[in-house]
């Protein structure tokens, strides 16, 4: 296990101090619990945006594809969307 030393501000220790009691643990535990569950959050945060990236480009995609396909006007647009044009 890694050894790191924290400063922390006199009221947020006195906070930890009184949460570490309640929770019925030492505070260096309710410290490693709290940047775990930080990183954690974090993680999953950049995995978030990285599935938002991917779908912002399939979209961008998808778009380019239909307005490439529908630019000569000889495609017919069902053919590349579930959708039927509104009938006439």
């Amino acid at each position: 296990m890694q050894t790191y030393r924290v400063q922390i501000e006199p009221k947020l220790s006195e906070r930890l101090e009184q949460a570490a009691r309640v929770a019925k643990i030492a505070p260096a535990d309710l410290i490693a619990q709290c940047i775990e569950q930080h990183l954690d959050i974090a993680l999953r945060y950049v995995a978030l945006l990285d599935r938002l990236d991917t779908v912002d480009q399939g979209l961008l995609d998808l778009a380019s594809l239909v307005g490439e396909a529908s630019a000569g006007g000889g495609v017919e647009v069902s053919s590349i969307c579930r959708y039927s044009p509104p009938k006439v």
